[in-house]
């Protein structure tokens, strides 16, 4: 009579296990997908686009400093020769 109290007890302890891991792992799966149908929702605001200039294109001084001295900076980053094809700019 004992033997059969104590398999009783660890059955319902199991089982009671069994269903808090399975109700925690539904709650995880509801809060991901929230998270997914959250990110969905939001969109991004249109960029913008600006047209791309050619080198013959830039007249100011002060472009010209500024392109120049951007290729610089990203010759001097990457280590390598840099060729400039186009000139994008940029508006705030």
């Amino acid at each position: 009579m004992y033997l059969l109290s104590l398999m009783s007890d660890g059955l319902f302890m199991s089982l009671l296990s069994i269903i808090i891991v399975f109700l925690i792992l539904y709650l995880l799966t509801l809060s991901v997908s929230l998270i997914k149908e959250r990110k969905k929702a939001i969109e991004p605001a249109p960029v913008e686009k600006t047209p791309i200039l050619s080198i013959e294109d830039i007249k100011d001084e002060d472009m010209m400093v500024a392109v120049l001295t951007a290729s610089i900076d990203y010759r001097n980053d990457c280590k390598t020769d840099v060729r400039l094809l186009s000139v994008k700019e940029i508006t705030k």
